[in-house]
This record gives structure tokens, sequence and C-alpha cells, in this order.
């Protein structure tokens, strides 16, 4: 759904504080993988004039990322890329920043998603680089119903502290991590729940919309009944020795 700024719930005022707290010098390499409508790296752009690549696997958001770049920054500063990361052929140490924000499964799937993340985006920055990785954590342990929807990709000890500790575990230094406020997972559910609803409305002939709809409507109840008080979404900033 490319309407949303980003597929994360985080506030405009939440990511531009953490976008600040990177403090990127003109002309450094970015690489943000799973980039999606590449909302993100075009205002990292603007804000620090550095050099992006992004890269998603879904077509239309790449579209729609080319869209919102025109007369935003020079054409040549961003360059999106319709690909699976793991087709890329990317150098090692050539990046200052590698984000992965919420799309962790792009390098690959599985309880330990997070961490196979990591290791494969370590690689990519130098010493001193940094890396901004987000994904889903674990407030309490899921109960089986809201476990069959979550899939296992979010064991019960994926929890904000194991996220850094991850990390840590790694070899990299954490300098900030942030999780999202449930104002902010409020905002993005029921955004999002009415895209669904009105695309729905919209094509009631497509059965990939109605299909859609029913999934989101099963999603919404589970997020009311048990998400508010499990599902959290972290925000994480490492630097490699």
């Amino acid at each position: 759904m490319i309407e949303l700024l980003w597929n994360a719930p985080v506030s405009e005022v939440r990511m531009s504080a953490m976008l600040e707290t990177l403090e990127l010098r003109e002309g450094q390499q970015v690489l943000d993988v799973g980039c999606g409508c590449g909302e993100v790296l075009i205002r990292l752009t603007e804000r620090y004039q550095t050099l992006g690549t992004g890269i998603d696997v879904s077509a239309p958001h790449i579209s729609e990322a080319r869209r919102r770049l025109q007369g935003r920054v020079p054409a040549s500063a961003v360059q999106f890329t319709h690909a699976d990361i793991r087709s890329v052929p990317l150098e090692h140490n050539t990046f200052d920043l590698v984000l992965c924000l919420g799309a962790t499964h792009a390098f690959a799937t599985g309880r330990d998603a997070f961490r196979n993340a990591l290791q494969q985006m370590i690689p990519l920055v130098p010493s001193g680089g940094s890396l901004l990785i987000a994904d889903g954590y674990l407030k309490q342990p899921a109960v089986p119903e809201y476990r069959a929807l979550l899939g296992e990709s979010l064991p019960d000890e994926m929890t904000h502290a194991a996220n850094v500790s991850t990390g840590q575990q790694l070899g990299l230094t954490p300098l900030s991590a942030w999780t999202s406020s449930t104002a902010e997972w409020d905002d993005f559910e029921w955004t999002y729940q009415r895209i669904v609803e009105r695309k729905a409305r919209e094509q009631p002939d497509d059965q990939e919309q109605q299909t859609r709809l029913h999934h989101r409507r099963e999603w919404i109840q589970a997020y009311l009944k048990w998400g508010r008080d499990t599902l959290g979404y972290g925000i994480y900033l490492f630097q490699k020795q």
C-alpha cells in the first residue's frame, strides 16, 4: 500500500529525530535495503546531501520511490533499483550507513532473520560505519491464537533488549534504540486499515483485493485483542568497530 510515507509505526516527528541522530556528511554513501517507497532515503539525501542506493523487490514501490524523488534532490544523488538484495553484488566496506527498516526478511526469513540481516549488513560498512535496523519484537510471550497469525519469525525470546544484545554479540556498539509508542501503532494500523477498506470498496470484483480485506480485518481484530500489548517495533542504531 504505497499511500503510506513508510511502512512502519513511526511518526514523522520520531523519524526526523532519528535521522538527525545519524550525523552524516555530504557525499557519504547510504544503502537502504527494502527501501519501499524510498521516503527515508530521500529525506536523508535532502538533509545531508548524501548519495543513496535503494533496493526493493517490489516494482510498484520502486516506481513510487522514483516518482517521489522527482524535484526533491538531484536524480544523480539517489538510485532506486528493483531487485532481490540477495542477487545484487555489493562491495564490502562501501557504505557509510546501511539501513534495513522493517525489511530483515529481504536477507532471509525465519526465527533468526534479525541476526542474519545484521550479519550480512556488517561487511558492507567499514570500521566506524553505521547500521540502522528496525524490526518487530515481543513485549510479552504471544498467546497461541496470536502466534498462529505472527508465525515463528518473531519468537517470544525476541525482546527489545535481546535485539540490542544481538548487535553486541556480533561485535557492534549500540548507539541508540527507539521503540514505537501505542499511539504510533494505532495511527499506523488504522491508516493501513482505511487504505485496504477503500481499495476493496473501489474494486469489488477484484478477488485479490477482497482476500486482502478479509485477512486485514482478521489482523486488526487480533491487533486490538492481543497486538497492542504484545507486539513492539524497535529501531536500532549500531556502529561497527
